[in-house]
């Protein structure tokens, strides 16, 4: 469902993060404009293409984060799991269409026996609200939940909060598995909205969730760079700090120092958003592909990245993919389908 997202990388780089849209779904690709090296279909309804990564310069390693954190004072903790917090998770098949239920009881009850405290879904599509949750809830992995915002826009969008908000007045305990809601993914960066949109929706959304029974955090997700760009608009708006780290699309960056990469790049968001805590919302490496620079994918690379980044800051990551997302096209590099790693868990 999601590709990786990236801000760091010293030359321009193109890269795909494709997240779900709606509830709508259909296995037969559609194209909604130019297919290119930095876009592509998607199934209908699924994860929708975005634009390239722009440049950023790749940072020293800093203090490595701690494994352990909360949010603002008077909300729930983000309760973090030793090494590896929370996989990404996509509901869909390889041909692109819904999983059924059965299998996405399957997925969680793995996701949670690889130590996993939480799984971070990216929309509302796919039945996600009620078999992953109720999946979830038999496995004690607290949600991460999240609301796409497609090239469509933030109307097209809206309609997430409403089902949230239902499925939390179905049973309020429904509250209790929810940890974090990410409102939006990259979606500035991909001109999906403007910053100073982007903040009036989490507010609004805030306050449908507020009254709704919920007391956690809720924030947004972008590259590093776009969120610098925005701190003063998106920072007051969002209750933890949070980026998309992939030091594959940096360029310099190898995989035996995917970990310290993460780390600086952490340490980095802290200091976009004073006062609030960072977290990485999706991470990983390729197994497959071509090199980007010293960045090779490969199934040693994925390995020695992902286990770096797990001993480094995995407290603090959410870990890009459960498995490989075949109905992707393989985008630049040929990665975009092979971010697969909960079998390195």
């Amino acid at each position: 469902m999601t590709t990786p997202s990236s801000t760091q990388t010293q030359t321009s780089v193109h890269h795909i993060t494709s997240t779900p849209e709606t509830a709508t779904h259909s296995p037969l690709p559609v194209n909604d404009g130019p297919v290119h090296s930095s876009q592509y279909a998607a199934p209908a309804g699924a994860p929708q293409p975005t634009a390239a990564k722009p440049a950023h310069q790749a940072q020293k390693p800093a203090a490595q984060p701690k494994k352990q954190s909360t949010g603002p004072s008077s909300m729930h903790s983000i309760n973090t799991s030793g090494s590896h917090w929370a996989m990404t998770y996509s509901p869909y098949t390889p041909s692109g269409g819904c999983k059924p239920s059965a299998d996405i009881a399957a997925d969680v009850a793995s996701i949670a026996a690889k130590g996993f405290s939480s799984l971070r879904l990216y929309s509302t599509d796919c039945n996600g609200l009620s078999a992953v949750a109720t999946a979830a809830q038999s496995h004690s992995l607290n949600l991460i939940l999240g609301i796409y915002i497609s090239n469509s826009g933030i109307p097209a969008a809206r309609p997430q909060i409403h089902e949230i908000v239902t499925w939390a007045h179905s049973n309020p305990a429904h509250w209790q598995g929810v940890e974090l809601i990410v409102i939006g993914n990259e979606a500035v960066f991909n001109n999906f909205a403007t910053a100073h949109d982007l903040a009036t929706f989490i507010s609004e959304a805030k306050t449908a969730f507020t009254t709704a029974g919920y007391t956690g955090p809720v924030t947004t997700t972008e590259t590093l760079e776009t969120l610098t760009t925005h701190a003063a608009t998106l920072c007051p708006v969002s209750d933890i700090a949070a980026a998309n780290i992939h030091p594959f699309f940096n360029g310099h960056i190898p995989a035996s120092h995917a970990g310290e990469f993460v780390v600086s790049q952490l340490t980095l968001l802290e200091s976009v958003c004073p006062g609030k805590e960072a977290y990485n919302l999706e991470t990983g490496w390729p197994s497959q592909g071509t090199a980007n620079g010293v960045a090779v994918p490969g199934r040693w690379e994925q390995r020695t990245a992902v286990e770096g980044i797990r001993r480094a800051a995995g407290g603090k990551s959410a870990f890009f993919s459960y498995v490989d997302d075949e109905w992707k096209e393989e985008g630049e590099w040929g990665v975009e389908r092979s971010w697969g790693c909960s079998q390195l868990f």
